[in-house]
């Protein structure tokens, strides 16, 4: 009797589980079809624009997307943008929208993190997890090494090319740590290119006579260096290296560092001064023409053979500071200004006196006495050239940007003749001239 009781109420509670799993059934398809679903993906056309493309579906009309993007550098904050895409509201659409890089240019390598939100009629939302998406040179073959902090990345010429400029760029490091205290925080890439034209056609607006470019904020550097430069092409690789860890160094939202510290600091980091810019300062001290120390505060001059001397006084600036205060004290001074200290403000915590103090002190190292009353040199807007061996011009440029509303401010590189035996760089970069 037991055997029969117990197969009749299997039955009947199979009976009674079937309608309640048929419901949930339903329940489950119907909430299905209510969600939204989306499929997202992104087309790089470098160097020119990023195009963002967004297939969305829902059992009601969507009738707005937003795309969320951010780029990732160094910054003091994060800025994320919103782009409201045009289309027209369904229940299956298709969007994108095209980021025109002659608006804002990104380097190469830039790395921008993106995320979608979608609404539809019915007041269902779906917010995309965060991806990323990387702004690639991929019409080149690129071969990589990474040694630290630093990675190197060149598609012409051999293993032996890339480890000699790698070589170069960690001597330029151990010889700032140990001199200046100055130290890599992040980690850095550096794009070498066969040659300027090349560099010049991953650039959006580039110059004929460009042979190199630092990204600040984005840590990155593209060089246009041959095998058969490879000489001018460690240097450069010295000097723009130092820009990057001058900058993580003192990177802070109230203002810059002064042109003369930048610079030398950069011209430290390449090795002894060239001759042919240690003759045109020696020169200059002779006659006693030297520009202030207050002139070199801020943009370097436009006439070229005042702007080689702004960068021998530079190197011979920062040289004189290492030699006679240490490398403890350059490294105080770089943290001071990290804080946002004004120059002056700066000058007199670290050292006890103020740019025209150092101005009459740096004198005195070089024999003269104090300076006389003398025309500035006049002074312009620009970018950092850097001694190209193309067709005897150079150029080299610093860019820097913040996005917002879709856009990056960037700062475009120019350049000036060379003079002949001189191969480093000359670099003006347009600046706040805070005092």
């Amino acid at each position: 009797m037991k055997r029969p009781a117990l197969v009749l109420l299997g039955v009947l509670l199979l009976f009674a589980i079937l309608p309640f799993q048929a419901q949930a059934q339903a329940q489950a398809q119907a909430q299905a079809q209510e969600e939204i679903s989306a499929f997202s993906t992104v087309d790089v056309d470098f160097p020119s624009a990023l195009t963002f493309n967004i297939s969305a579906e829902s059992s009601s009309d969507i009738d707005r997307i937003i795309l969320r993007y951010r780029i990732n550098k160094l910054s003091t904050a994060r800025v994320t943008s919103l782009v409201l895409v045009e289309f027209e509201p369904a229940p299956v659409v298709e969007a994108s929208w095209r980021w025109d890089m002659r608006k804002s240019g990104l380097p190469p390598g830039a790395e921008i993190q993106y995320s979608w939100r979608i609404e539809d009629s019915s007041g269902r939302e779906l917010g995309t997890d965060w991806e990323v998406v990387r702004f690639d040179d991929a019409r080149r073959s690129w071969d990589s090494i990474t040694e630290e902090k630093v990675t190197l990345l060149w598609y012409y010429g051999g293993q032996s090319f890339a480890r000699e400029l790698m070589e170069s760029a960690h001597e330029a490091l151990v010889r700032l740590a140990n001199d200046t205290g100055a130290l890599l925080e992040q980690d850095v890439k550096v794009y070498v290119y066969a040659n300027s034209g090349d560099l010049g056609k991953a650039m959006v607006y580039p110059q004929e006579w460009m042979g190199g470019i630092t990204f600040t904020e984005y840590g990155i550097v593209a060089i246009g260096v041959a095998p058969e430069d490879l000489a001018w092409g460690k240097r450069i690789m010295r000097h723009e290296l130092a820009h990057l860890v001058t900058h993580q160094m003192t990177a802070n939202p109230y203002g810059d560092i002064p042109t003369w510290l930048d610079e030398g600091l950069s011209m430290y980091a390449e090795g002894n001064l060239d001759p042919s810019l240690g003759q045109l300062l020696g020169e200059a001290a002779t006659v006693d023409r030297l520009i202030s120390v207050h002139t070199l505060s801020s943009e370097f001059p436009v006439d070229p053979q005042a702007a080689y001397l702004s960068y021998s006084e530079s190197y011979s600036l920062v040289d004189f500071l290492i030699r006679t205060y240490g490398a403890e004290q350059i490294q105080r001074l770089l943290d001071t200004f990290r804080e946002g200290s004004r120059y002056d403000d700066a000058l007199m915590h670290v050292y006890g006196f103020d740019t025209s103090e150092l101005d009459r002190l740096w004198r005195s190292s070089l024999g003269l006495g104090p300076p006389s009353a003398q025309p500035t040199p006049s002074v312009g807007q620009g970018a950092s050239p850097s001694a190209s061996p193309d067709a005897g011009a150079f150029g080299c440029g610093s860019a820097s940007g913040e996005s917002a509303g879709g856009g990056a401010a960037v700062l475009v590189a120019f350049g000036l003749l060379s003079l002949p035996g001189i191969g480093e760089a000359v670099r003006l970069r347009s600046r706040r001239g805070r005092r």
